[in-house]
Parts: C-alpha cells; structure tokens; sequence
C-alpha cells in the first residue's frame, strides 16, 4: 500500500499503520490470534471478558508512550514543536488518531466476539463505545507517561505500575464484586465500564445498563483528554 509522505505529525502514525501490507496483516491478525481462541472457548465469561479489556489497555498505552518517547530521542518532537501549530493540538491529535488506529486493529477481533456471542444491538454498540473510551484512556496514560521520560523501556516500567492497580480496581480479576470506596473509585476508571459490557457480551448479568457504559466512559475520557493535552508543552519541550 503506497501512502504518500506525511505532511503532519499525526499522518506519520497512520502512514507507519497502514505503509506495509504484511505489517498491517500482523497487526490486524494478531488480536483475532489472542481474543479469537478465547471467545470461541468454555472459559468463564469474567475472564474471557478480562483477556480482551487488557489486551486494549496494553495496547494503547505502551503504543502511545513508546511511539512519542521514539520521537523525542529521534528528535522529531523537537522539530514538531518549532512549527507554529499550537502543541495543544498535535497532542490532541497524536490521542485521537492512535486512539482510532487501535481501535481499527481490535475491531477484526470484536467481530469474531459479536459473532459467536449474540446479544442485542444496543450491547454491541455499548462494548464498542466503552472499548473505544478505554483504548482513549490508555492512550492518555502513555502519553502522560511520555513527560517524564525518553525511554521506551521506562514506559514499560512506567505504565504497569499505573495500570495495575487500575486493572484490579476495574474488577478485571479478584475484585469482581466490590463495595464501599472500591466501588466508588471503580465508577471513574473507564476500564470497568468495559469489562462490564463485554461480562455481558458473553452472558454474564451484571448491574451496569447500557446507558451508563455509553455515557460515563465518554465524560471521564472527555476529562482525561483534556487534561493531557494541558501537558502539551512540557511533552514538546526541549530535553537534555
């Protein structure tokens, strides 16, 4: 597939996604190869539900942090940062396209999900919406994490001292039931309200309606976007 050069920042990651036809097989099979052979089994549906939710977590948030923190030993940011468009903006920008892109490559997989497990429009529509908000999410915490370092390998570090506790409060795993502070903390991690839907998908009844999994994943990632773009300038600044 032949992309012309990029003219913008954030073209550079969609000419790197789509550039290469065997690369972007491997990209778009390599979900279906980790989420086709769960869906299709016996496995409980907590947990089928948690392979998929932490896939998009992992995902999004290493993609994002060491594609940026690349660009900074490579210099690429420093150059970006020159140009007269506001930094607010190709943060902004480097979110919402990597956020797309990933979810581009989980889509091929949820297919699979939605065909050996029906449910009603409205859950697909609502796993999607909160599949999308976590995968904003996790993107926000990479680039959050690309402040404070230029190494890849620090983002690794980094980023699962973050999600960790983020995965357990979402109830990915032993926390299946929670009550009292854990419950209130677990309303704002937008993780959960994708485990809950994809609990569903796979015939699991759980308390959240679909009217909460498509709209309070989509306010708290509003915040969390709009907080990470106020970073902008200390991601674009010069490091010695």
């Amino acid at each position: 597939m032949r992309i012309s050069p990029p003219d913008a920042y954030w073209k550079k990651d969609v000419a790197l996604f789509f550039g290469k036809r065997f690369a972007l097989a491997i990209k778009m099979l390599y979900p279906v190869a980790i989420i086709g052979p769960v869906a299709a089994s016996d496995i409980p549906p907590q947990y089928a539900a948690a392979v998929i939710g932490i896939v998009a977590v992992m995902a999004g948030t290493f993609g994002a942090g060491e594609s940026l923190t690349s660009d900074l030993n490579d210099g690429i940011l420093v150059r970006v940062s020159l140009t007269p468009i506001s930094p607010y903006r190709i943060v902004f920008e480097v979110l919402a396209v990597n956020a797309v892109l990933d979810f581009l490559q989980l889509l091929p997989a949820l297919l699979v999900v939605f065909l050996l497990h029906p449910v009603p429009l409205i859950w697909v529509l609502a796993a999607c919406v909160a599949l999308f908000g976590t995968l904003v999410a996790a993107n926000c915490i990479g680039i959050f994490i690309a402040n404070f370092t230029s190494s890849p390998a620090d983002v690794l570090l980094y980023a699962t001292a973050i999600l960790f506790p983020l995965i357990y409060v979402s109830g990915f795993f032993r926390n299946q039931n929670p009550e009292g502070i854990m419950l209130t903390l677990r309303g704002f991690v937008p993780f959960a309200y994708a485990n809950d839907a994809l609990k569903t998908v796979f015939g699991l009844t759980t308390d959240t309606a679909p009217t909460e999994v498509l709209v309070y994943p989509v306010l708290i990632c509003a915040v969390m976007a709009f907080a990470v773009c106020l970073t902008a300038p200390r991601l674009l600044r010069t490091r010695f």
